[in-house]
C-alpha cells in the first residue's frame, strides 16, 4: 500500500509540475508579504512595548525563515522525480521514496514555524490589548488564537497520529483571531490621537 502511495504522489508531481511550481511561487509571496507585515505591526505597535513589539519582530521573521526551510524541502522531489545524469547512482523507486520522505519531512518542518507564528501572535494579542488606539478585545482573540496555533503545532510534531485530528478545531479560532485584527486595521485602522498620545508617552 505504502508502494502505491509513493508511485500515485511521484506520478502526481510530475504530471501537475507546473502547479507544484506554483505553489511553491505562492509560499514565497506569502512570506514576503508577511515580512511587511510584521515591520508594519512593529512600527503600529512599538508605541505600547518597543522591547516587546521588537520580540514579537523577531519571533514572526524567524517563523518565516523556518518556513522558508520547509519551501525550499518543498522542492526536493522536483528535483529527485526528474532523473537528472547525477541521479542515475540510485533506482528509480529510491528517489520516489526520498521525494515522499521529502514531503514528509516539508510537514514536520513546518509546524515548528507555526510555533514561532503563535509566540508572535500572543505578544501581538498582548501589546494590541494594553493599547489605547485598538480595541482590548481584539488583542484576546489574537491571542487566544496564537495560543490554538502553539499547542496544534506542539500536538502535530510530538504526537503525529493526533495532531492532524487537533488541527481543524484549533485553526479556525486561530484564523478569527488573526482575521479579526487584520480586518479592524484595514476597515477601521488605528486611533491615530491615541497612537500620537501613547507615542508621546512612550518618548
Amino acid at each position: 500500500l505504502e508502494f502505491r502511495r509513493v508511485l500515485f504522489r511521484s506520478a502526481n508531481i510530475l504530471a501537475k509540475e507546473s502547479l507544484f511550481r506554483l505553489g511553491f511561487a505562492a509560499d514565497l509571496i506569502s512570506g514576503l508579504s508577511y515580512v511587511g507585515v510584521t515591520i508594519f505591526i512593529y512600527y503600529v505597535l512599538k508605541p505600547v512595548s518597543r522591547s516587546l513589539s521588537m520580540l514579537g519582530a523577531f519571533f514572526g521573521l524567524a517563523g518565516v525563515a523556518i518556513g522558508g526551510a520547509s519551501w525550499v524541502i518543498h522542492l526536493a522531489p522536483l528535483l529527485l522525480l526528474h532523473g537528472d545524469q547525477y541521479l542515475t547512482a540510485f533506482t528509480t523507486s529510491q528517489l520516489q521514496a526520498m521525494s515522499l520522505a521529502a514531503l514528509k519531512l516539508q510537514m514536520q518542518v513546518f509546524p515548528i514555524g507555526m510555533v514561532f507564528f503563535g509566540i508572535q501572535c500572543i505578544s501581538i494579542g498582548y501589546l494590541v490589548a494594553r493599547s489605547t488606539f485598538l480595541p482590548r478585545i481584539l488583542g484576546v482573540l489574537l491571542a487566544i488564537g496564537g495560543t490554538c496555533y502553539v499547542i496544534a503545532s506542539f500536538a502535530n510534531f510530538l504526537t503525529p497520529s493526533f495532531g492532524p485530528r487537533l488541527a481543524p478545531f484549533m485553526m479556525p479560532v486561530a484564523l478569527i483571531g488573526e482575521g479579526s485584527l487584520g480586518l479592524w486595521l484595514l476597515v477601521k485602522g488605528v486611533n491615530v490621537q491615541r497612537w500620537n498620545e501613547q507615542a508621546s508617552l512612550a518618548r
